[in-house]
């Protein structure tokens, strides 16, 4: 926003870049060294203001080697001894020595100049810094400065020295999340004798190798440190041994994955009941009830008030609206006078938001309702992370902005009372053609043979090592969401209908959209083809299908398709198989029609096998229960042919 001439900026870059109201100089009146909006998030706080011209020949500049302070202002008394830790030094200097370089003029990014633009180096991922900033103004740009979390976070801003933190943690954890000594113990305490510290070890290492592969929801070498230092929560120990138990040899797994995640619920809910503060939560508590979103607990024995409240607390729009309205705290307990931070705390948050904005995108479209992920400026730009797409991270999220969208378009209240407009179908197609030709990076990308099989000698390879790896995987995932996607729209129209459902524009597009939904079925066999060859080439000794390793996502979109190629044989059965593909002769149009039905029930079979491959998994014969039966009722139907 202009200024009146010759006023210099109080306001930080982030907030006037936001247009919000900024308390820097409030809170540096108080002796803290950044403003609320800078703290919540944990970066630094700074104002540079050197592109204004009248500004800059008012200050005074030194030679060449000294100190130059730039956009210092009214706030240069009040911090000019700011806490040691703090990254909200209010003066940006810059030596000669330092070699540090200032934000440039007018970057939109400045606000997160102190996150690393390589904050996944260490891991098979990638997510470009502007789709940080995206998830960052996702989440929290409608964050205000409230004045109860200023003060629960004034200490936490202001750490002193590390002999007191070392006293004060010493004095805090005795007795509290002590859950874990350096050297692992023989049992679990939190668990006590019941459990054999074997195996919940063995399944908490089995949760990365295996089941964060394709979503993965903290960082392994964060959880490992705070693991080690006594800093994990309970509540996330149990579910990430929850999560990893079926990847384990133990003869009784399924009964042990079940122990843990009643413990998690009964520990959980009593948390939240108990906590004196019901607007904060950890954030490794947090993790915890994204990790165990959708798990089928066993309520044969548990009592029927901890059913009822997990049925209520422990769901999807659940963790949302948390992750929302809550404030996410790094630390044991706002409480704390000097609390000790989890590790990595930032990269997690951002993982975190990037996991919970997928989940959710696919989560509503599955369900046609609409997010409780508010809209915002950033959001509502159509393009805002096709930007730049550099691997599995970015091509993910830019396939969940689509299915957002996707959602919003096709399940508004207008689509579901007068029917989907025409245009939008053309304009979602036009979206996901240029995400799978365009967006998603080479590697990634599904390139094709004369056939339409998946052709693996043209995809190039990525340059890491450790990213190749589990590269089949990342493409089968995104592939499928594709797919889904397609299929979807499908759905959505043959429930609600086309606008002007009489025009002749109308029943073009009908025809592509049956098009398009029996292209994607079509590729999703090849896909599984393709995905049955390459288990032999999979880096991994004990040869886990790539379906096992994604199930909810391979697996329930294998079933999925299985079921619609199932209703549309029962369709073909009704109506008969299309007009071209008729015969001229009426004793051949029986038996085309049976074949092209016993095609569709073959079709059904190859995705019914692909997603039996989930053998890791207790609920995936729950899944195949629901499939077989659909195939039943297909041929039932093929035999009264």
């Amino acid at each position: 926003m202009p200024l009146k001439r010759g006023l210099e900026r109080l306001s930080c870059d982030f907030c006037h870049r936001r247009k919000v109201k900024c308390d820097r100089l409030l809170r540096a009146r108080q002796g803290m060294a950044a403003c609320s909006q800078c703290a919540l998030r944990d970066i630094q706080c700074h104002v540079d203001d050197s592109d204004d011209s009248r500004i800059r020949r008012r200050r005074q500049t030194t030679a060449r080697g000294d100190i130059v302070e730039v956009g210092t202002g009214d706030l240069q008394p009040a911090l000019s001894q700011p806490s040691p830790g703090v990254g909200g030094d209010s003066a940006f200097r810059m030596t000669s020595e330092s070699h540090i370089l200032s934000p440039s003029p007018g970057n939109g990014n400045a606000a997160l100049s102190n996150v690393s633009f390589d904050m996944f180096a260490d891991s098979p991922f990638a997510l470009s810094f502007d789709n940080m900033l995206f998830l960052d103004q996702i989440f929290m740009g409608n964050c205000g400065p409230a004045e109860d979390h200023n003060h629960r976070s004034q200490d936490s801003q202001n750490p002193t020295s590390t002999s007191e933190m070392a006293q004060t943690d010493s004095q805090e954890q005795d007795g509290k999340d002590l859950v874990f000594s350096s050297e692992e113990p023989s049992t679990y305490s939190w668990m006590g004798d019941s459990v054999d510290s074997a195996y919940c070890t063995a399944a908490l290492r089995s949760y990365f190798d295996y089941a964060a592969l394709c979503l993965p929801i903290l960082l392994a070498d964060a959880f490992w440190e705070d693991y080690h230092a006594n800093r994990c929560s309970e509540m996330l120990l149990l579910a990430v041994a929850c999560r990893g138990m079926p990847f384990i040899e133990a003869p009784d797994k399924w009964n042990l994955q079940q122990l843990l995640a009643a413990t998690f619920r009964e520990r959980y809910i009593s948390a939240r009941s108990n906590t004196c503060d019901n607007e904060t939560i950890r954030l490794d508590d947090l993790e915890a009830l994204a990790l165990m979103i959708d798990f089928e607990y066993d309520d044969s024995s548990s009592p029927p008030v901890l059913s009822n409240l997990g049925r209520l607390f422990l769901t999807h729009d659940s963790l949302v609206l948390m992750t929302i309205n809550y404030r996410i705290l790094d630390h044991d307990s706002a409480n704390s006078t000097l609390p000790t931070k989890l590790a990595r705390a930032s990269e997690r948050r951002v993982l975190l938001y990037w996991h919970i904005y997928g989940l959710d995108a696919f989560h509503c479209l599955d369900k046609k309702q609409m997010s409780r992920i508010p809209d915002n400026d950033v959001g509502s730009r159509e393009n805002i992370s096709l930007h730049e797409t550099k691997d599995y991270f970015d091509a993910f999220l830019a396939l969940a902005v689509i299915a957002r969208q996707l959602t919003q378009t096709l399940c508004s209240p207008f689509s579901k009372r007068e029917g989907v407009v025409l245009n939008d179908i053309h304009h979602l197609y036009e979206r996901l053609d240029y995400w799978r030709d365009s967006c998603c990076p080479r590697h990634l990308r599904r390139y094709t043979d004369s056939a339409g099989r998946p052709n693996p000698v043209e995809i190039k390879k990525p340059n890491s090592g450790r990213t190749g790896k589990y590269t089949h995987l990342y493409r089968a995932v995104l592939w499928a969401l594709e797919l889904h996607c397609r299929l979807m729209i499908e759905d959505c129209v043959s429930e609600f209908g086309i606008q002007v459902k009489t025009s002749l524009e109308a029943e073009v597009v009908a025809r592509r959209v049956e098009y398009e939904s029996l292209c994607a079925l079509n590729e999703m066999v090849n896909i599984c083809q393709w995905m049955k060859q390459h288990e032999t080439h999979h880096e991994d000794p004990e040869r886990h299908s790539l379906i096992d390793l994604a199930p909810n996502i391979l697996r329930n979109i294998c079933a999925g398709m299985c079921y619609w190629s199932c209703q549309r044989g029962i369709d073909l059965c009704d109506s008969g198989p299309p007009r071209l593909l008729q015969s001229r002769h009426a004793n051949d149009r029986e038996e085309i029609l049976k074949r092209k039905v016993r095609n569709y029930v073959e079709i059904a079979q190859l995705l019914r096998d692909a997603a039996a491959t989930a053998t890791s998994h207790r609920d995936t014969a729950h899944v195949l229960k629901r499939i077989d039966k659909q195939r039943e009722l297909l041929d039932s139907r093929l035999n009264l042919l």
